[in-house]
């Protein structure tokens, strides 16, 4: 059997160490650590042994109800940083108040993201504030959110009833030269109505009612304090090489987010990832200048901008994108929307295609996406 290429080898020096773990946890909080002794023999996991594991990880099913409280939150969150084009439809009509927030309305494109927050103690999370599922362990200590894709086949109201959400490791992928592998691990979630899940089968892929999303994740090695300095003097210099978009937009969105921002929406998401809390931890511990500005969130604003630009009788079917590069707390960043052209589908629907991006304060690309929308009339 042909063996692992040489970018895995050093891979292959991890060992396993469960006693890291603490009682109770799920097997897979656990911890990994290289070794250079050659008497450990063949019981080291390789590369292909850490994905297998992984993706042997179990389905986790998340609960929640499509109340109004979640998604009008966010609404009151971002209402001082989007103009009112941008917000949520219940808000632009007026409902500034949960109570206020009429069963029959859609749950705006976007605004699932802050249900279904992880259910663990902060006993059960990595050290860092976030999920053991998405994790490989250390070695691979530093997570970030890396892109993924949305498809909005079904729309939820919010009439308070009861949804699942569907989650499992999808696929596990190592990248980079020795001693600089990145993990990339893609988590699929599938989102449903109690009905629908309660008469599905979990082999069926993919559903076709609902939402289902994509999130890709990249882990990368924790660094030392010497090298956490290196990162934070770097940072303060700016990036190196700034990539700009091809194209100029037809609608963009100016705002600087602020610490009080990034906490509320950490908070509706039961997001304890301490790169968007705890300056101190950014700095000495992973080297970055600031706050990090969530990767979903970013998501969320292309959707609102994109939102804006659509007819009544128009939504956004399908998002992709990446995150290019970091964006801070208090650097002002510009969401961007571009329409590219119509496109013909079957049963008399005609599809649009966008681009849509977010600049940092420097006008260099930070994410990039595609997004297909779909209208039920002919043109």
């Amino acid at each position: 059997m042909k063996g692992p290429p040489p970018s895995l080898r050093y891979i292959q020096k991890f060992t396993l160490h469960f006693s890291h773990a603490k009682p109770g946890l799920p097997l897979w909080h656990r911890s990994y650590s290289s070794s250079s002794s050659s008497n450990d023999g063949p019981s080291h996991p390789s590369f292909e042994a850490i994905r297998a594991e992984m993706l042997g990880r179990p389905a986790q099913l998340s609960w929640d109800v499509m109340s109004p409280t979640n998604s009008t939150l966010l609404s009151i969150a971002l209402a001082d940083f989007i103009p009112k084009s941008c917000q949520a439809p219940a808000y632009q009509a007026g409902a500034r108040g949960i109570e206020q927030v009429d069963a029959g309305h859609v749950l705006p494109q976007g605004h699932h993201l802050v249900y279904f927050p992880l259910q663990k103690t902060a006993s059960e999370l990595c050290p860092d504030g976030t999920d053991p599922l998405h994790s490989p362990g250390g070695p691979f200590e530093r997570r970030m959110w890396a892109g993924g894709s949305i498809e909005f086949n079904d729309d939820f109201r919010l009439d308070s009833s009861s949804v699942v959400c569907r989650e499992r490791v999808d696929e596990v992928a190592i990248k980079g030269p020795e001693g600089q592998e990145k993990i990339f691990v893609d988590v699929l979630r599938e989102y449903m109505r109690k009905q629908e899940f309660e008469s599905s089968d979990p082999r069926d892929l993919p559903m076709s009612k609902g939402i289902r999303e994509r999130r890709g994740l990249v882990f990368m090695r924790g660094v030392s304090k010497e090298q956490a300095r290196e990162n934070l003097a770097n940072a303060a210099k700016g990036r190196g090489r700034i990539v700009k978009a091809p194209n100029s937009p037809d609608f963009s969105v100016t705002l600087t987010p602020t610490p009080t921002l990034l906490f509320h929406y950490s908070a509706l998401t039961f997001n304890a990832h301490l790169i968007h809390l705890d300056p101190e931890f950014c700095r000495e511990v992973e080297g970055h200048r600031n706050l990090l500005f969530h990767g979903p969130l970013s998501l969320t604003l292309m959707l609102s901008v994109l939102r804006s630009r659509l007819d009544p009788d128009e939504k956004i079917q399908k998002i992709d994108y990446r995150n290019l590069a970091p964006l801070y707390v208090k650097e002002p960043l510009r969401v961007c929307a571009r329409f590219v052209g119509d496109e013909d589908i079957p049963a008399g629907r005609k599809a649009r295609r966008w681009e849509t991006w977010v600049e940092d304060q420097h006008g260099g690309l930070s994410v990039r996406g595609t997004a297909i929308s779909l209208r039920s009339s002919r043109q």
